[in-house]
């Protein structure tokens, strides 16, 4: 295997986080392919072909001819979320090749989210979890920001392609500028979920691509907002309190930040995850901003089981990735070794979690029930004592049921006697009426109503 190579496919992998993130501590030496045509042959030394880029005919008829011949692994490689517009309503990409199916003997996902979307879609078996390796980097310590004493700093940002057709382009477009007259109407914004508290002066941060600054009427600073000049996305995430941004992968890394984090869609396409704040319509805006200045504790728990939903990053990326480079080129050179054809189990990275749905480390009934005292003693030794004097009372309650049922039985019955005595008391009533009235009769005396006094 140390003689074999990886050949990238990927003419700028060599300053591509994509790559560069893992291909350092490659278990076998890399080689970048800057350019490349169908008729590009497989080197003699090739251990496995990477390579993240599939849209175009060149690279869907090289991948092809690859697998046809299938003496080289191929492992593809998924460089963020799935979204619905880019695979279904790009008008610029082929059908079909949004993984549809993947072309490779096998898919780096982000997450078990995008692996059941993309097994869906008739690729059962290729797919494995790894996550982005691109963003091990960002470390669990980062925080909330709790200091609600200053200005809520929200970040406002957009994909590098936010839309793909020139009516896409104008709904982006709408909902950034309802967002801004939203801002300019409100420069504050409550403490509280309910509005209470000192309201804070909103602080907003654009970072929108593609020219849409100038769409959207945004002053701008040629030298402060020129794109090269500009901090890391990750410095932006960083330096704010809350998110909003249209569908992409800065969505997870905002969330990897523990930002609240709001998408901002007002295409009314499907999404292929759902996220505790959505802004489709210019009257969302104010209620969602409103929550993410004081995001509720259960809310974002929904956040945090979302982010691990989509991107497996429980613990680094890179080793993930490393292994199933590693036994993709062990597979191969079996293969090629015994004349069989490349077969490679339908997982081949183990799942620490089998299948289920890891508990958030938020899952904390106090916070998430903060005005039940039920769960505001944290003392064990009182609540086994509280617990023992319950489980006491309620083995005693079915003795007093039954006694209580007695009494109940013994009154039913008296309430019955007195109800007879009533009937019979009222019969007399009626016949002691009768007589008085025959005795007025016979004495010529005018008979009375039977119900005067």
């Amino acid at each position: 295997m140390s003689e074999l190579k990886a050949y990238l496919l990927c003419r700028f992998a060599h300053n591509s986080g994509v790559y560069t993130s893992w291909s350092g501590d490659s278990p076998i030496p890399t080689v970048v392919v800057d350019e490349f045509l169908p008729d590009w042959e497989i080197p003699s030394d090739a251990g496995i072909i990477i390579t993240h880029m599939h849209y175009r005919w060149e690279e869907l008829t090289l991948l092809r001819k690859v697998l046809q011949q299938d003496r080289v692994p191929v492992l593809i490689l998924s460089d963020g979320i799935v979204e619905y517009r880019n695979a279904w309503e790009h008008p610029d990409l082929a059908d079909g090749s949004m993984f549809q199916p993947v072309l490779g003997h096998k898919l780096a996902c982000i997450g078990r989210g995008q692996a059941r979307v993309i097994e869906s879609w008739g690729n059962v078996g290729r797919c494995e979890v790894v996550g982005l390796p691109r963003l091990d980097e960002i470390g669990a310590s980062c925080e909330t920001m709790s200091d609600d004493s200053g200005p809520f700093r929200v970040l406002v940002a957009t994909a590098n392609t936010p839309a793909f057709t020139q009516a896409q382009r104008r709904t982006v477009v709408e909902s950034l500028r309802q967002l801004k007259d939203w801002f300019n109407k409100n420069p504050v914004v409550p403490i509280g979920t309910s509005g209470e508290g000192n309201p804070r002066p909103i602080e907003v941060i654009w970072r929108l691509s593609d020219g849409l600054e100038s769409d959207i009427g945004l002053e701008v600073d040629s030298e402060k907002d020129d794109p090269d000049e500009r901090p890391p996305i990750g410095d932006a995430i960083e330096s704010v309190d809350a998110v909003i941004t249209t569908a992409s992968t800065m969505i997870l890394e905002s969330m990897l930040r523990s930002r609240p984090t709001a998408v901002l869609d007002f295409h009314f396409s499907p999404s292929y995850f759902s996220t505790p704040w959505t802004i489709k319509t210019a009257e969302q805006i104010g209620f969602t901003i409103g929550e993410l200045a004081t995001p509720s504790s259960h809310k974002m728990m929904f956040q945090e089981f979302v982010l691990h939903d989509q991107l497996a990053c429980r613990t680094p990326a890179k080793p993930r990735m490393l292994e199933l480079i590693r036994q993709m080129v062990a597979s191969g050179v079996e293969a090629r070794r015994t004349g069989n054809p490349i077969k490679l189990p339908a997982r081949m990275l183990p799942d620490p979690d089998f299948g289920f749905a890891s508990v958030p480390k938020s899952f904390d009934l106090q916070s998430l029930y903060p005005n039940n005292a039920a769960f505001a003693n944290q003392e064990v030794d009182q609540l086994k004592i509280e617990l023992a004097a319950a489980i006491n009372r309620l083995e005693q309650l079915p003795a007093e049921l039954v006694e209580k049922n007695h009494h109940i039985a013994h009154l039913n019955r008296h309430i019955t006697q007195l109800n007879a005595k009533l009937d019979r008391a009222r019969a007399r009533v009626d016949e002691m009426h009768d007589r008085v009235v025959a005795i007025r009769k016979r004495f010529g005396i005018e008979p009375l109503e039977k119900d005067e006094p």
